[in-house]
């Protein structure tokens, strides 16, 4: 059995030593950067084999878990996904507020998008932990955060940018519906299950 080495660091370089970068062919940078890489790889048993990924860069991502002891409640929105759509023919999804990082701050990025999708103003929002999305294929990281919300401080509707496409519904949703969610389908969004089981296990 390999031993995998915990220390940033030293795996960073074990790493190094193991990949060997050839090419990079850019295939497109709109929306976001699309490139197709070749590299070489040395495998655990010390051989060397030529690999290549289409790597998608969208940038980094902020996600939130609105919650509230008191009401055992947290908050979700209902948005249209096209993509999901596109598989299954709903693309309605239940999320918890999210967006795309600006300016390199996740923590103000996701106070900014919890008012503007929700309608809650939130001071400090408080961060748990962070980790990739797709890491097979895309270099997003999402930074998670938890912040009690208090309805007395819902400073608007909510609803999103209607310049960007955003037409946001918010739901006030009790712990155990959205952990029964999860188990029937009904929440379908990785991130959002990830902050329901992070809640049901330390919150509530």
């Amino acid at each position: 059995m390999t031993q995998f080495d915990t220390d940033s660091d030293a795996a960073q370089t074990q790493a190094q030593q193991r990949i060997r970068v050839s090419t990079r062919t850019l295939l497109s940078d709109r929306w976001a950067r699309l490139e197709q890489v070749q590299f070489d790889y040395r495998r655990s048993d010390g051989t060397w084999q030529s690999q290549q990924r289409e790597i998608y860069h969208r940038g980094h991502g902020a996600a939130i878990l609105l919650y509230n002891e008191q009401l055992c409640t947290i908050v979700l929105t209902r948005q249209f996904r096209f993509p999901a759509w596109e598989l299954d023919g709903n693309g309605f999804l239940l999320e918890v507020p999210a967006g795309i990082i600006e300016d390199d701050n996740p923590a103000a990025t996701i106070q900014i998008e919890t008012q503007q999708e929700t309608g809650y103003l939130v001071d400090r929002p408080e961060f748990l932990f962070k980790a990739f999305a797709t890491p097979g294929s895309v270099t997003e990281q999402l930074h998670y955060f938890k912040a009690r919300y208090d309805p007395a401080r819902r400073m608007g509707q909510g609803g999103g940018l209607i310049e960007e496409g955003e037409d946001i519904e918010v739901l006030e949703v009790p712990i155990d519906k959205a952990v029964g969610w999860i188990a029937d389908g009904t929440v379908v969004d990785a991130k959002t299950i990830v902050l329901i089981l992070y809640a049901q296990l330390h919150l509530f």
